[in-house]
């Protein structure tokens, strides 16, 4: 069993973080797109609930790969900032590819219920190439995560800024 200090406990802890992260930024987008077709928006409370929340989850995160977030009103962005908006999109884009996943099998299957071998070897071709990109974005989560290079990092701007919350 692999306890606290582990490599393997690091790793996993930093996966979850990323996979909790991505799933909250996507139900939070899911608010976004319901609240924008109603006649009288009503979701912001829970969209900005979820939004700290993530933002929590992301201190935690990148203060375990030893990223720290810079003082009130620095000129320069720290690689938190800086790094946080790559972090939520490839672990949003994950998600996202298992998504694609789960819809290609499902028509995988369905084309393979009816003998439609041309079609299911098509579709067998691009779960192969949602599976590849999957896993390339999420081995460079990860890469950049566990890579020290992000550490006292110091960047002109940052787009995402408020995104994290830095105050």
């Amino acid at each position: 069993m692999a306890d606290a200090r582990s490599p393997v406990y690091e790793e996993a802890l930093l996966q979850e973080l990323a996979y909790a992260i991505a799933h909250i930024a996507h139900a939070e987008q899911h608010l976004l797109e319901i609240d924008s077709q109603i006649a009288e928006p009503s979701l912001s409370t829970y969209i900005d609930r979820l939004r700290m929340g993530r933002k929590t989850l992301g201190e935690v995160l990148f203060g375990l790969v030893g990223v720290m977030k810079g003082g009130e009103g620095a000129e320069s962005r720290t690689a938190a900032e800086s790094f946080w908006c790559t972090v939520k999109h490839l672990s949003m884009a994950v998600v996202h590819c298992d998504e694609c996943a789960e819809k290609v099998i499902r028509r995988l299957s369905e084309k393979l219920s009816t003998g439609d071998a041309v079609s299911a070897k098509s579709l067998l071709e691009d779960l192969s190439k949602i599976y590849s990109v999957r896993r390339d974005a999420f081995k460079m989560l990860i890469d950049i995560l566990k890579g020290g290079d992000l550490k006292d990092l110091q960047v002109e701007s940052a787009r995402c800024r408020e995104d994290l919350c830095v105050e």
